[in-house]
């Protein structure tokens, strides 16, 4: 997920996602600072519930930011990788 706002906390993101369904994570990559770098990946046990998520949430604003709610793409390269692609 994308154009996360930066002061949005783990909890706020637990709460909000794990309405539908149970998370298997939520990371919140950080720059070097320990600012929020404005993206999460979130991690569903379930693929169905993933699924849900994507769908129920593509309109959603959190703190007045509206989310970009997609699947992460992988490199294609042979040491793939989950990544985020902006």
């Amino acid at each position: 997920m994308r154009n996360v706002p930066f002061e949005a906390s783990r909890s706020e993101l637990r709460e909000l996602f794990g309405s539908f369904g149970q998370l298997k994570s939520l990371r919140q990559p950080k720059k070097f600072d320990g600012t929020s770098q404005g993206f999460t990946f979130i991690e569903y046990v379930s693929s169905d519930d993933a699924k849900t998520a994507i769908k129920a949430l593509a309109s959603t604003h959190l703190l007045g930011r509206k989310l970009v709610v997609e699947y992460a793409k992988e490199e294609a390269n042979v040491n793939s990788h989950t990544v985020f692609d902006e």
